[in-house]
């Protein structure tokens, strides 16, 4: 079977990426294992691909967990995740000394689209989907205009029509710009704006949108903080994981028990997210400080910015941000979780805005007209302003910009360098795991041996991910066992040994200790030792569980020269 990596230069639906992770499995499957780890309401499968060496079980190894496609217009978070699944394959199969290693003895826990129901729809050109086709709620009635294709050119664009009670007026400089109405401006140039579309259940007077079809956010619908939500028409589902793909994620998610750090790609803004959620947190300082650290490694090298969600990338600093896929993997497991959001359309048009989301919701006219202005450049994603004979509305206008690959997803020319930057931030979190090295000696004195176990954490990541992740039951613990056999016993202690989580490294360089001038060591230290004292002779065995570092196991036999 032929498989080829994904390179950027294209956009693909999902029926490719299912062809592509298929394919991939088939091509390399010294490296490469494919689960499907649930379906969605129209029976499409959720495809998990593991990256590591395929000897032994490798769910039970250290790994990195990625995914993209919560949402299904944000097609470059899929694209990001095959370009990063194809970046580290091409250097297993090189011969990359360091890749060789890393795939040996840990895995890439890689989920390229989290709503495949939806980004297939959205591919076919359905209106906006924020997530999968859940269907409405029994009982419910829509009324209003819901957003279509009328005019049979595969992309619902938006319509306008003149009228003396409408928000927006015409933009005489950019044409596709449709500015916010001032009191200055003459009644007779107002118009109506809104989606494609036609109204359903109507009394032929009231216009208004009707509410979404498929109105769940995923990325609302994890356990981290979940309560009802709403906003914007969309709602968190009914219950904490109450829709097949969040709970096919989180079920995954928990199998794999040392995973150490997670990403999750989206779009737009050009940042990565990290803590804190909520402005009173249970999110230790120190998890905060290191989690910030580490973001502003991983985005060296890229345009990309690091926000804290709260305060800086939230609506309301004052209302808790519930039910995140990111801010679960932080708040129930107890590991580093990153949402990335690809793609920064203002810097792409000379806009710099200090905070996003209050653009997003009070934008600047000027602002908005430069970013216009930069767009319609694109030629491919314009369609000029064009009368349509509405079937209920009479003569309307027709056009505007492709919103899916200019705001939402870059045109397809910047596609693989943000791909490029994406796989970067990845690969940087990626190396940042635990990761634990185990020694194991003896020491003979008379009719005794002294049986030493050394564990030393040379990783970024303490063993337990986060502080906070040494206190929850989802979180491996630390411990060792001494197993003998022959003639042999143990003579002193339990056979079987708990020990205190171990710092990384980065621990050190958060709070007062990044300055040299007042360098000084770590709390709890980067090693610990466990000790048996053995009589007699006979086949003996140590395993260890170094908490989110994974497990180990060394053999010997006491009494042979």
């Amino acid at each position: 079977m032929s498989w080829t990596p994904y390179d950027g230069s294209e956009y693909l639906d999902f029926n490719g990426v299912e062809s592509f992770c298929r394919n991939l499995a088939e091509a390399h499957p010294e490296w490469v294992t494919l689960e499907e780890v649930g379906r969605t309401h129209h029976d499409r499968p959720l495809l998990l691909l593991t990256l590591s060496r395929t000897d032994d079980d490798v769910s039970r190894r250290p790994g990195f967990w990625v995914d993209g496609g919560t949402h299904a217009a944000e097609f470059t978070g899929v694209m990001a995740t095959l370009y990063a699944i194809s970046q580290w394959l091409g250097r297993l199969t090189s011969g990359d000394e360091a890749a060789l290693s890393w795939f040996s003895r840990r895995a890439v826990f890689a989920m390229p689209c989290i709503s495949p129901d939806g980004f297939q729809a959205m591919c076919d050109g359905a209106p906006f989907i924020r997530s999968s086709l859940r269907p409405p709620q029994p009982g419910a009635v829509r009324s209003g205009l819901d957003p279509c294709d009328i005019d049979g050119d595969g992309i619902v664009r938006w319509m306008r029509w003149k009228h003396p009670a409408g928000a927006f007026v015409p933009d005489p400089e950019i044409p596709m710009f449709m500015r916010p109405r001032t009191l200055g401006d003459d009644p007779e140039d107002a118009y109506f704006l809104c989606d494609e579309g036609e109204f359903i259940q109507w009394d032929g007077g009231k216009w208004r949108s009707a509410p979404l079809a498929f109105g769940v956010d995923l990325n609302r619908n994890f356990p981290g903080s979940w309560q009802p939500f709403e906003m914007f028409g969309m709602d968190g589902g009914a219950f904490a994981l109450s829709e097949p793909e969040s709970r096919a994620v989180v079920d995954a998610f928990s199998a794999r028990p040392f995973i150490g750090a997670g990403l999750t790609n989206h779009t737009y803004t050009g940042c990565l997210l990290t803590q804190p959620y909520a402005k009173n947190t249970t999110v230790p300082v120190p998890d905060i400080d290191l989690m910030e650290h580490l973001a502003k490694e991983a985005v060296k090298g890229t345009r990309y910015k690091v926000y804290k969600v709260n305060p800086e990338f939230t609506y309301d600093p004052d209302k808790l941000i519930v039910g995140v896929w990111a801010d679960s993997m932080v708040t129930v497991f107890g590991v580093p979780g990153y949402t990335l959001e690809l793609w920064d359309p203002l810097s792409e048009a000379g806009l710099e805005v200090e905070k996003p989301l209050d653009f997003f919701l009070k934008p600047d006219p000027e602002k908005m007209k430069k970013l216009f202005a930069h767009f319609s450049t694109e030629g491919h994603a314009v369609e000029p302003w064009r009368a349509f004979d509405h079937p209920q509305l009479g003569s309307v206008e027709i056009g505007g910009i492709d919103y899916l690959r200019t705001l939402r997803n870059p045109p397809l020319a910047k596609l693989q360098d943000e791909c490029e930057s994406g796989f970067r931030v990845a690969d940087a979190l990626r190396r940042s795991l635990p990761d634990v090295e185990g020694r194991v000696s003896t020491e003979h004195h008379g009719k005794t041996w002294t049986v030493e176990l050394t564990l030393e954490n040379h990783g970024y990541l303490p063993t337990s991910a986060t502080t906070h992740g040494a206190k929850l039951a989802a979180s491996p613990r630390m411990s060792a066992k001494l197993t003998v056999g022959g003639g042999a016993r143990i003579v002193s202690g339990p056979d079987e040994l708990e020990l205190e989580h171990l710092e990384g490294w980065g621990q050190t360089l958060v709070g007062s200790g990044r300055n040299p001038v007042y360098a000084t060591l770590p709390a709890h230290g980067h090693r610990t030792v466990a000790r048996w004292m053995v009589e007699g002779e006979g086949d003996v065995s140590v395993s260890w569980c170094a908490g989110r570092a994974g497990e180990g196991r060394n053999r010997g036999r006491l009494g042979e020269d």
